[in-house]
Parts: structure tokens; C-alpha cells; sequence
């Protein structure tokens, strides 16, 4: 596949095997936003059901729930969620389609599995993301809480080519990892070696872990702990991850700070130490006075830049924002304003949930907002250079329907000129319950 970039807030570090698009007569972007394919913003009709681009799991009688993660393997699309039963309870939902988006009969229950960690309406275990072992297994990770407000541990799965959970993985399959605190998990990683890297909060600090391959704690990782915490501030928390060429672990998100979140932006040696020639001895802190910002995605360009994307601004009017800063994490003057891109205004509420590069390094986020109504799926494009790509929608912003009551969760790139989104759609189309949904779309 042609994606120049670590993804994160999926569950993978290097590039997946690309599904074979349908051919079509437009180029793949480059910088600039004239070069865009001709159908860029389209769904592909040959994907999903019939004539759509979107393809549906229905999570039966759940009540709340979506896909949260997408990878890409042999061809075949995994999308990991979570879904939420009418009496309680979360459980893991793992899903496998094949190229073209329908469900894949040969894995778990007509292609979807479900995994708890108690049979009670009071378990609740969130997946925050998936993706693959170099042996095949599928690695599901999240967080649970037992009864809901408890002490949530960090949660992880592995599961066999048929859906199985893999029994040479944790306690059959299944591994809680205790780290002593209260513990929730928004983003993670398979690293080369297949050790699994999550990121999120611990009491209130933002946390690293790692594991093994076979789901223990690693100790090797912020020895002998296998996981560090940072006080970055009176509270703070990593949403999003990635590993560059020589192994380095980049992390974002946001820190409380006179009254307001920053964006923040961490790079660890393997080892877990902060990196001292990255920023101020390894941290970030980005923002401006009285703007409320945070990072939910992270991604590394070939030449060690990297781009931070989120949303800013006061509640109820926030806009997407993408922060681009040079290896030694100075800001990139040469993107946006100062290193900050435009800031697409819809007049509604904007919120950031993915982002991704495209080859050439054009950048698509992926959210809900919208003109002052209610939230709806929405992408924004900038070229390379940070100006909203005029190329793109309208003036650079897309609208795209995931259904009548669609939430777009995340992105993925599988080729030079397509993406996968995924999301979910709560409610009345086309019946009742919770539906989990992938789409593939042009770029």
C-alpha cells in the first residue's frame, strides 16, 4: 500500500496489505488540492451493500455502541468496537469483512465475535483498538471497568484466524493488566516485535504502557514497571499513538493548564525514557491563551515530522485543528499559520475523532459537527502545506451520511486514493439497534 505514515488510534504500526480498489480514471492527491482524483469524496459503490459504500454489522438489541479502530490484513478489513446491551454491560465487538465489505462467514458468528470479562450486566469493557500479529492472531485492546466507576484495569484480546480467542494469549485468550490504579485506555499499537503498546490515563496522569506479545505486562518497558506515568499538569491524558523507524514512541494529547487544555505531545526512547531531543527534554505543550485544545490523533511523516490533529475553542463551538512540528519538535512554519492549519467553521460544534496522511502528505480528519444542527459525520482535507484543499467537498469539508443517526469514529488509509471511515449509526435506519458501519470512499 502506498500510506507514507504510523497510523494511529489503530491497532497497527506498519502499513497493511491494500484492498484492491475498483480502477477508476482520477490520480491519488498529492499537495495540491487541483491534483485530487476526480471522485474525490465519493463513496465507492463497490463496496458495501449494493450501490452504498457502506457496509452494516447490526449489534443486535444493543443500545449504544459503534466501531472505534479499523485494520487491514491479507486483504480482509477487521473493525473493532463496542457495543452495549438494553439491560448493562459493554462488550468487545470485533468484526471481519472482506475486501469488498461483506461479513466474512469464516470468523466468529457469521463474521462478528463478542468478548466480556463477566457475565454481568455490570461489566463494562471498552475497545479503543485492533489490529495484527505477524502470526496472524487479531489483538483487540481497551479498558474495563467493573460495575462502572470502579477501578478500571487495562483490558486486551487476541483472537485465532476463525474469531477463537487464541489460548497462548493471557488466560485463554483474555489478559487484565492491574497496574495498581484506575486505569483508561483510548489508543494502542503492535510494535514490529508484536509487543503491544497502550496509551491513556491513570488517576487523573497520563499513562504508557507495554505489554508482551502474549499479553504480560512488559517490565523491560520504564523498568522494572512496564508502564510510566507523567503529571503533566493537575490532570492530563494520552489519546493517540505511534512508533517511528527507530522505535520511538510518539505520543498526544491534552493537559490541564490555567484553567484550560493544552495539546501535548511526548516522545519516549524504546525504553520508555523521554526523549531530550524532542521539544522541551521530550514534552510539548501546545496552545494558545484562552483557547481550549486537545489531540486526538498522531501521525509521522517519512522525514521524522509530525502531525497532531484535535479540535479548539469554547464548548459548543469548537473547531478541528492540526498542529504539523519538525523532528526536533519545533513548530513547522511552513504549514498553516506558525505551524497551526486553518480551521475549518461550520458555525455548529466540530469535534475531532481520527486523523490520517495521505501520500504527498495531505491530511484528512475525521469527526462530527456540522452548521449548528445536530452532529453529523464530517471530514476536512488540507493539503501539505496546511490550507484547507479546495479540491475537497465544500471548500475542503465533507459531509458524509453513515446513516440517519451516523457517527463517524475513525480512518484509514488502504491506498493512494481511498480510505475506509468507520462508525456507527444508533436508531431508526434501516431498523432498531445499534449498527456498526464501515465505508469506502475515494480521496
Amino acid at each position: 500500500m502506498v500510506v507514507l505514515l504510523v497510523p494511529t488510534h489503530l491497532l497497527a504500526e506498519e502499513p497493511a496489505a491494500s484492498i484492491p480498489p475498483a480502477t477508476h480514471a482520477g490520480a491519488a492527491v498529492r499537495c495540491a488540492g487541483a491534483a485530487a482524483g476526480a471522485l474525490a469524496g465519493e463513496l465507492d459503490p463497490s463496496f458495501g451493500e449494493e450501490g452504498t459504500g457502506v457496509a452494516r454489522v447490526r449489534f443486535g438489541a444493543d443500545d449504544d455502541g459503534g466501531f472505534f479502530a479499523l485494520d487491514v490484513a491479507g486483504g480482509e478489513i477487521v473493525a473493532g468496537g463496542w457495543g452495549q446491551g438494553g439491560l448493562g454491560g459493554v462488550r468487545f465487538r470485533v468484526a471481519r469483512l472482506t475486501g469488498g465489505g461483506a461479513p466474512d462467514a469464516g470468523f466468529g458468528d457469521s463474521g462478528t465475535v463478542l468478548t466480556s470479562w463477566a457475565a454481568s450486566t455490570g461489566d463494562y469493557v471498552y475497545l479503543a483498538g485492533v489490529g495484527s500479529q505477524r502470526g496472524g492472531g487479531i489483538v483487540a485492546v481497551g479498558w474495563r471497568d467493573r460495575f462502572g466507576g470502579g477501578s478500571a484495569d487495562v483490558a486486551l484480546a487476541r483472537y485465532a484466524k476463525d474469531g477463537a480467542l487464541d489460548p497462548g494469549f493471557g488466560d485463554g485468550g483474555k489478559r487484565l493488566l492491574d497496574l495498581g490504579g484506575d486505569e483508561v485506555i483510548r489508543a494502542g499499537l503492535v510494535a514490529r516485535d508484536d509487543r503491544i503498546v497502550v496509551v491513556g490515563q491513570r488517576d487523573g496522569r497520563l499513562l504508557i504502557a507495554r505489554a508482551t506479545a502474549n499479553g504480560a505486562l512488559d517490565t523491560s518497558f520504564a523498568r522494572p514497571h512496564g508502564y510510566r506515568t507523567l503529571a503533566l499538569g493537575p490532570s492530563s491524558a494520552a489519546e493517540a499513538v505511534a512508533i517511528d523507524l527507530r522505535g520511538r514512541i510518539v505520543v498526544a494529547g491534552s493537559v490541564e493548564a490555567g484553567g484550560q487544555r493544552d495539546m501535548v505531545v511526548l516522545r519516549l526512547h524504546p525504553s520508555g525514557g523521554l526523549d531530550a531531543s524532542f521539544g522541551d527534554r521530550g514534552v510539548i505543550v501546545a496552545g494558545d491563551p484562552g483557547l481550549d485544545e486537545r489531540a486526538v490523533a498522531v501521525a509521522l511523516s517519512p522525514d521524522g515530522r509530525v502531525v497532531v490533529a484535535g479540535d479548539a475553542g469554547p464548548a459548543g463551538a469548537r473547531d478541528f485543528q492540526v498542529r504539523r512540528f519538525l523532528a526536533d519538535g519545533a513548530p513547522d512554519l511552513q504549514f498553516g499559520e506558525s505551524g497551526v492549519a486553518a480551521w475549518p467553521t461550520t458555525g455548529g460544534d466540530d469535534q475531532a475523532e481520527d486523523m490520517v496522511l495521505l501520500p504527498g502528505g495531505a491530511v484528512v480528519v475525521a469527526g462530527n459537527g456540522g452548521d449548528g444542527g445536530a452532529a453529523a459525520p464530517l471530514l476536512a482535507r488540507y493539503t501539505c502545506d496546511g490550507a484547507l484543499d479546495p479540491a475537497f467537498g465544500d471548500g475542503g469539508l465533507l459531509p458524509v451520511d453513515l446513516g440517519e443517526f451516523g457517527v463517524l469514529h475513525t480512518v484509514r488509509a488502504i491506498s493512494g486514493d481511498q480510505v475506509l471511515l468507520g462508525g456507527g449509526d444508533v436508531g431508526m435506519s434501516p431498523g432498531p439497534g445499534t449498527y456498526g458501519v464501515v465505508a469506502r470512499m475515494w480521496m
